[in-house]
């Protein structure tokens, strides 16, 4: 990987990321595409990216040192990718056929606390659904942000969200997960939940702590799990994949199942994101 910097950008060379897979294969929601650029918010800061060809982007608003130390990370770029994708695609020809349509796609590693309200808020909700939401929470309780002209809102502050009420985050269309949001602020804030002593736990035990808040079952717990601390073994299951499971493995019972994720050790939770993404676009209905 090469890192050039130039007037008002920095040019990433020698890294495959496939940027519609990453962005919009339901591990985000607050990344959006508008011409050549996507446009996203991340650390407080609104972020330009342009693609120049498959293995080179230029990111905007970002300096060599923040792309170090927050980008790097965010993209996952310390993994071997080649590797990773070549055990998957090995695996069985379902993730084989997956890997190779989608094989820039990269999994995210997100703020802990803005994962964690994103995938409360994501229950019984499409994607679409989904990003508005979470932009009406940031309009509502985050802090308004400026790039080149482009308006935007960082997500909301532990602090800004415990001085909201649940008729607050109701009147935003959080119905029944503003109850959820509040507990999860609430477990926070009191030290219930702390996610640096989550990372440090065993997947299991983590797992237990997050469903402690109203609302975070299985699915949500996973989701967290996985895209803010890096929990690589876990595969959140949601409709999509049990459909996976059941109409292109033929699985039928738990045992099959937990068999069948145990078989991906670490990477499970790679596998789970392609299988994903691939049955969510290419599911004859």
């Amino acid at each position: 990987m090469n890192i050039k910097w130039y007037t008002d950008f920095i040019r990433i060379s020698g890294v495959h990321i496939d940027f519609d897979a990453t962005f919009f294969s339901g591990q985000c929601f607050r990344w959006k595409k508008m011409d050549d650029f996507y446009i996203g918010v991340v650390d407080e800061k609104i972020i330009f990216i342009k693609p120049q060809d498959e293995d080179t982007f230029d990111i905007y608003n970002c300096s060599p040192d923040e792309f170090k130390k927050s980008f790097y990370w965010y993209f996952d770029l310390d993994k071997d990718y080649d590797e990773i994708l070549e055990k998957l695609s090995g695996h069985d020809s379902i993730l084989k056929e997956a890997v190779e349509k989608y094989r820039g796609m990269r999994l995210l590693n997100q703020e802990p606390f803005e994962c964690m309200i994103s995938f409360i808020i994501s229950q019984n909700n499409n994607i679409k659904r989904i990003q508005l939401l979470i932009e009406r929470l940031c309009q509502a309780f985050g802090k308004k942000i400026t790039y080149k002209g482009f308006v935007s809102w960082s997500f909301p502050t532990l602090e800004s969200l415990w001085s909201s009420s649940i008729d607050d985050l109701k009147l935003l269309g959080l119905g029944y997960r503003a109850e959820y949001i509040k507990d999860a602020v609430e477990k926070v804030k009191n030290g219930l939940i702390n996610f640096d002593e989550l990372t440090d736990l065993e997947v299991q035990k983590a797992k237990q702590v997050l469903k402690t808040i109203k609302g975070i079952g299985d699915k949500v717990a996973d989701c967290i799990l996985l895209y803010s601390l890096q929990k690589y073994n876990v595969f959140p299951i949601d409709v999509w994949v049990k459909r996976v499971l059941k109409e292109y493995y033929g699985f039928k019972t738990k045992d099959q199942i937990r068999d069948f994720i145990n078989s991906f050790g670490d990477l499970a939770g790679y596998a789970q994101l392609f299988l994903f993404h691939y049955i969510r676009n290419n599911h004859k209905k």
